[in-house]
């Protein structure tokens, strides 16, 4: 009868292991494809984010070039502004230059 037990025992014993041992493996076969996810998931959102990052790069880029392109022409036509008054006024002083030589002649 004792030998009965421990044989049961051993058995409930060997059973609990062999459960274990089970668990044990789908634990880490669970652990290891909820890695694989999760390592999937980094890639994507990776992915995700640096194609965001080049599209906001590109809009950077694009408003960049416009306003350069702005600002090109805004200072062009200030140049040209500048310029035409230059020419003005220096045609003004020469044309005031001239009349006080000519109006000195004539006195």
């Amino acid at each position: 009868m004792v030998n009965s037990v421990i044989n049961q025992l051993f058995k409930i014993e060997q059973a609990a292991k062999d459960m274990q041992s089970s668990i044990e493996q789908k634990k880490a076969t669970l652990r290891k494809k909820y890695q694989e996810k999760e390592d999937s998931f980094d890639r994507e959102i990776d992915q995700a984010t640096q194609q965001q990052l080049k599209e906001i790069q590109e809009q950077l880029s694009q408003k960049n070039v416009k306003n350069r392109k702005e600002q090109n022409k805004y200072y062009e036509a200030e140049i040209e502004h500048l310029e035409k008054d230059y020419r003005q006024k220096k045609e003004d002083i020469v044309n005031d230059i001239v009349g006080h030589i000519l109006k000195e002649r004539g006195d």
